[in-house]
Order: C-alpha cells, then sequence, then structure tokens
C-alpha cells in the first residue's frame, strides 16, 4: 500500500511537472509572451561643435550729417553665437548684436573705424575693419590717424591707418590718391572710401626710392616723383610705370650750369614736378649761379623744363639774375597749359606765350602748397609766418579764380562751424582735387573738404 502511495505522489508530480512545462504561465512562470522585451537606450555620439565664421562681412557706410549708420554682420556657428562691436579699437558699450546703430554722426566722426567680434564655445572671430564716412559741406579725415612717436606705417582704412610723413599728394585720375610717405620712402594709395595701401615699398624698388617729396600722376596709370637724399630738396626725378618699374627722368643739364673743378656739371636739383592732360611732364630744378660758391643759403638759379611726350624738352620758365625767381616750390598745369608756380614772388600764373603774372604776393601768407581744379580754380594751402603777422587768415585754404580774384576757401578759424575741425592740419604737404572735394595732406593724416 505504501508502495502504491508513493507511486501515486510520485507519479502526480511528475504529471505536474508535464504539465508546468507545457504552460509556464498556468504554473506561476515568469515569461510572459505578451509583453516585448524592453531593449536598452540608444547611445548618440554629440555632433562636433562648429565654429564661428562671418559669413557677410560688416561694410563701409557713408552717411550725411546728423543721420545714424547702421553696420551689420551675418555669422554662422553652432550654439549660442555672441557679438561684440569695436570703434577705433574700442568696445562699444552695449553693441552686442549683429547690427549696430550708431547715433546721429557729425564730420568728426569720419574715418572711424568699426569691426565686430562674433565667438560660440569652438571659436572667436574678428570681422574686417570698415570705415565710416559722413557727407556734407565741411571737413573731415578721410584717412591717417594721430601721429604715435615710434609706430610704424600701417595700411588700414580711415583713421586706423597710419603714414610715418604724409607729404605731397595728387590725384591718380581713377579716383584714388597718392601720397609720398618720406620717412618710409614710399608711395601710398588711397581709395575714395579711405583704404590705404602701399603700391611702392622705396627700400625694396629698384633704384630704391631714399626721400620722396613730390608727387604727380600722369597717363596710363604712370606716376612721377622727386626723390633725394636728405631733407633738402630731391636731385632725382623718376617715371612709375603702371607695372612699378621705376626708370630716372633725364633732367639734364642745361648752358650756364656750373661745374666742379673736375670739369663735370653741377647735375640740377629737383624741387617740384607736375603733369598736364596732353602727357607733358614739367620739372623744376634749380642750380648755383655760375662763379657762386655750393651753399643752402646761396641764390639758385630756378628752371622749369617741359618733357613732351614725343621727347622733346623746352624751357618754360628760368631766372637770368640775383632775386629774378627763387626756387620753385610747388606747381601746377590747368588744361589750358598755363604754369603755376610757388616761388620767392607767392604763386605766378605762366600762360602759354610765357607771360608771367603774379597772383598773390609772399607779403600774405606763407604758401606751401597748390592745386588746380577742372574748372580752372587754384587753391594753396598756407602756414603762418614764423615772427610776422599776416593779413591772411591763419591756417586758411585760398582760393583764386581764373580771372584773378583772391578768396578764402576754407578757415578753420572762421564763423562756418563746419571747417572747425580738431584734426585741422597746421602744416599742409600737399593739395589735391576731384570733382566734388580738396584733399589736404599732412600732420600725419589727409582731410577731406567739402566747400559750401
Amino acid at each position: 500500500m505504501k508502495n502504491l502511495t508513493t507511486r501515486f505522489i510520485r507519479g502526480g508530480a511528475l504529471a505536474s511537472g508535464l504539465l508546468c512545462l507545457a504552460g509556464l504561465t498556468a504554473c506561476g512562470g515568469d515569461d510572459d509572451s505578451t509583453t516585448p522585451v524592453k531593449q536598452p537606450d540608444p547611445v548618440v555620439s554629440p555632433l562636433p561643435a562648429t565654429a564661428a565664421a562671418i559669413t557677410v562681412q560688416p561694410k563701409t557706410q557713408s552717411v550725411a550729417a546728423g543721420q545714424p549708420a547702421i553696420f551689420s554682420v551675418a555669422a554662422s556657428g553652432s550654439g549660442t553665437l555672441k557679438y561684440q562691436w569695436w570703434r577705433n579699437g574700442v568696445e562699444i558699450a552695449g553693441a552686442t548684436g549683429a547690427t549696430y546703430t550708431t547715433t546721429p554722426v557729425t564730420l568728426a566722426d569720419s574715418g572711424d573705424v568699426l569691426s565686430v567680434v562674433v565667438r560660440n564655445d569652438a571659436a572667436t572671430v574678428t570681422s574686417d575693419a570698415v570705415a565710416l564716412q559722413v557727407d556734407g559741406v565741411g571737413a573731415r579725415v578721410l584717412a591717417g590717424g594721430a601721429i604715435v612717436p615710434g609706430r610704424a606705417q600701417l595700411d588700414g582704412v580711415g583713421k586706423q591707418a597710419y603714414f610715418l610723413s604724409a607729404g605731397a599728394i595728387a590725384n591718380d585720375g581713377a579716383g584714388n590718391l597718392l601720397l609720398v610717405d618720406t620717412q618710409s620712402k614710399s608711395v601710398r594709395k588711397i581709395t575714395p572710401a579711405g583704404v590705404v595701401s602701399t603700391p611702392i615699398a622705396g627700400p625694396k624698388t629698384t633704384p630704391a626710392l631714399q626721400f620722396p617729396r613730390d608727387i604727380v600722376a600722369g597717363l596710363n596709370g604712370v606716376t612721377y616723383v622727386t626723390d633725394g637724399i636728405s631733407e633738402s630738396p630731391s636731385i632725382y626725378a623718376f617715371k612709375i610705370a603702371a607695372d612699378n618699374v621705376i626708370s630716372a627722368i633725364p633732367t639734364g643739364a642745361t648752358p650756364g650750369d656750373p661745374a666742379l673743378s673736375s670739369g663735370v656739371i653741377v647735375p640740377p636739383v629737383v624741387t617740384a614736378i607736375a603733369a598736364d592732360g596732353a602727357g607733358n611732364v614739367y620739372v623744376a630744378s634749380e642750380v648755383a649761379r655760375p662763379g657762386e660758391p655750393e651753399c643752402s643759403s646761396c641764390f639758385k638759379r630756378a628752371i622749369v623744363r617741359r618733357f613732351a611726350r614725343d621727347g622733346s624738352v623746352t624751357t618754360m620758365l628760368e631766372s637770368l639774375g640775383p632775386s629774378v625767381m627763387g626756387g620753385v616750390l610747388d606747381m601746377a598745369v590747368d588744361k589750358n597749359g598755363n604754369l603755376f608756380v610757388v616761388n620767392d614772388k607767392g604763386i605766378q600764373k605762366v600762360d602759354a606765350s610765357g607771360v608771367r603774372t603774379t597772383l598773390m604776393g609772399t607779403d600774405q601768407a606763407f604758401i606751401k602748397a597748390i592745386t588746380v581744379d577742372a574748372g580752372g580754380n587754384l587753391y594753396f594751402a598756407t602756414e603762418p609766418f614764423s615772427g610776422r603777422q599776416s593779413t591772411w587768415p591763419m591756417h586758411a585754404i585760398g582760393k583764386i579764380a581764373p580771372d584773378g580774384k583772391v578768396t578764402v576757401a576754407a578757415d578753420p578759424n572762421g564763423s562756418d562751424a563746419r571747417f572747425k575741425s580738431a584734426a585741422w592740419i597746421t602744416q599742409p604737404a600737399g593739395l589735391a582735387t576731384d570733382a566734388g572735394a580738396l584733399y589736404v595732406s599732412g600732420n600725419g593724416r589727409v582731410l577731406k573738404l567739402v566747400l559750401p
């Protein structure tokens, strides 16, 4: 009996076990075939950060005085982009957007340099520097910052650019200005937007410029400069072709030029240069009169020669005796072929027939530079006399009309506040003109004057 019972229990247990194998759910098992098994979350690698980059640079803005200027930039990059605008090397408080709007501008703001820094977590990038240009009658800086002793020459835009010594200036006929930077032995170029570059770096040219003093633009991209070896008047006149190849202008000698004891003729010292629309080049030079010693204070015989495109040379002006005509300091030629010179008599005009007329005497002002516009108006820049009074307004720019009438064109001390500029050039080195403005160089900068 016992054995039967044991077999039954064992058999039932075995049967029960078989039933549970057939259906684990019914027997309290863990498997649930109706519920999907949960998979682990996928591992997602983070995308690499994209560095901040400027896609659209700011542009130079030209606005009328009294109006605001709007500068903008477009940038790309991952995450949050942050902006900071700068003006003349100083952060602008609160200017932290892709667009910056100035307060209403004045002529004194013209030439200011703006840029923007864009950053994100991956990079920081700075935009191009651009200039603010303010339109309107009056005086404003086109290019050149304050003179800083020991600072090197710097290309750039507006007040960011730096001249070691802003010398004579000329219009190249294509809307740009050419300027001799005497101490850097270079010729600088200034665009209408105030962008300054150095197309002729004197020490790297052949022959190397030593002390460029005067400059004028000729035809077909040709530039003419006078060059010397010190602060004394230049001794050479050079032609710089459009491809920057430099060649000497054979200023030569004329009968009566003194000779050294060896019999060698003393070369003439070039003092000024000019050109006209027909391609003629005018070179003013001087030599000591025969029989007189060479010295800086001795009277010198002054000569102005015209070098024509066909190679012919004509003497336009020459002093034949003491005090007839001192050295020529500057020259200009109008569209009718009239030659204007600055010498010890003041400003003199020499017409095509050789007749000489004094337009303004030296008793009125110390004249440093002249230029003539397309209408035949002559402009001149002045410095005060040393040690004596003058009837001419201090530092004023003058104008001589074709009929000979002399007037004040721009006076920094006059009643017109638009010319009362802290950047006014008190030691002018050059003048140039175009269809809409007058340009004055000196004191490390170039001013643009729009006359009433």
